[in-house]
């Protein structure tokens, strides 16, 4: 391995971990860079398997205990999302496309973690112990990678705990501060489906394009109709083809004027879509619709949706976050945080194309060509991996040890 690719790796994870833990006291600071590096060359969320990685001079034991001691202490993760924020902002753009949706951390058979609660375990569809957590994220404007830009681990045992949709309030407040002036649409799957989101939306004056349940009323002439009953009172004048998850679908598409019982004499549009399931997929927009073109952007939008599914993927295949092991729930927050904010900064390296991240593609050492590969995230983590396997060192030698000035005593002048 050419230990120039060696260097550059450590380079930018310790350059993105100085922004990460900018204005944070210098033991939180050694803390993030040894947990980022440490994930990054291990792939894996356990303490042993990070303390590894560091390749320090000392007893695994003493370095496990340390990460174990230091994430359970910390506290200041305001401070740690908003630096993490700042790396994003300049990537923010108008009409960009804001993707919502909960997701969660099973542990079937742990007993002794904090606050472990019933969870719905979307993989299995089956009620396990575990963790929900509230995430949101934007899709990168070339590569549509996925950015997150909220990712909250919650509990219902939690003291304080109010709801799953108080929660993603929050995230939503955040993205409203985070764009300021400029648009963007909330993309939402059927979970959101409930008068109190649609009402919340509103009152933020938010685009958002929601799959709609079959079992959601709606108005349409003035009368009451249930979604399914409405939806085939349109076949799909629209023909239109598109790739999802992998599959070409032939779609037709279809759009109705319809109100909300909710939101009275708030115009909206339900866009019905045939062909991708055996039931038609219906979608609610507060966006106004003019003619084809603005029927098939909302269709590619609620498409683009399917990205942050990836990003739950990445985060239990390529950092395996289901293993995690940490019992005290602020770490289980904090190593949910530092994935995603990987995750994060894997996918703005993604959008730039520079020479080091064709380098780290080429060291994943794939069977099919770059070309042929929309997503690349799987492939430029576990290139990042491949290039670490070779290091021996660990990341010492970026640590600064700053020495104090000598102290100045007293003198009595006589």
């Amino acid at each position: 391995m050419n230990p120039t690719d060696i260097y550059q790796v450590k380079r930018d994870f310790f350059q993105f971990s100085q922004k990460l833990a900018q204005g944070l006291a210098k033991p939180d600071q050694k803390f993030i860079f040894d947990m980022v590096f440490g994930m990054v060359k291990s792939q894996s969320p356990l303490l042993s398997d990070i303390a590894r990685a560091l390749e320090e001079d000392t007893r695994l034991l003493y370095t496990v205990k340390r990460l174990s001691r230091r994430g359970a202490d910390f506290d200041d993760f305001h401070r740690l999302h908003q630096n993490y924020l700042q790396t994003i902002q300049p990537h923010l753009q108008e009409d960009m496309l804001v993707i919502v949706d909960n997701s969660d951390i099973t542990k079937p058979f742990g007993e002794q973690f904090e606050a472990l609660a019933r969870v719905h375990d979307g993989s299995r569809d089956g009620i396990e112990k575990g963790y929900m957590s509230a995430n949101i994220a934007i899709a990168s404007p070339r590569t549509k990678h996925p950015i997150p830009i909220y990712s909250h681990l919650f509990s219902a045992a939690e003291e304080y705990f109010d709801s799953t949709n108080v929660e993603t309030y929050k995230g939503l407040n955040l993205v409203k501060h985070l764009f300021q002036e400029k648009p963007y649409t909330l993309v939402m799957d059927r979970g959101y489906d409930s008068n109190d989101m649609f009402t919340f939306m509103h009152k933020q004056d938010a685009s958002f394009i929601v799959r709609l349940q079959d079992k959601r009323y709606l108005k349409y002439q003035n009368k009451r109709i249930k979604v399914p009953e409405l939806a085939l009172r349109r076949k799909g004048k629209i023909a239109f083809s598109s790739t999802i998850k992998g599959k070409n679908y032939a779609l037709k598409v279809s759009h109705i004027p319809v109100e909300l019982p909710c939101l009275p004499k708030v115009p909206l549009n339900m866009v019905v879509v045939y062909g991708y399931g055996q039931k038609p997929m219906k979608l609610l927009t507060n966006q106004s619709i003019k003619n084809k073109e603005d029927v098939l952007t909302i269709v590619k939008a609620y498409m683009t949706r399917w990205r942050i599914e990836e990003n739950f993927r990445v985060q239990k295949q390529e950092y395996h976050l289901e293993k995690v092991r940490t019992l005290h729930l602020n770490s289980l927050r904090l190593i949910h945080c530092f994935v995603s904010y990987l995750i994060g900064h894997h996918s703005l390296l993604l959008e730039k194309e520079t020479c080091y991240v064709k380098q780290v593609l080429h060291r994943a050492k794939a069977t099919f060509s770059d070309q042929k590969i929309r997503l690349k995230l799987y492939r430029f983590i576990r290139g990042l991996a491949e290039i670490l396997r070779f290091d021996s060192t660990g990341i010492q030698a970026y640590k600064r040890v700053e020495k104090r000035p000598r102290a100045h005593q007293l003198a009595l002048a006589v």
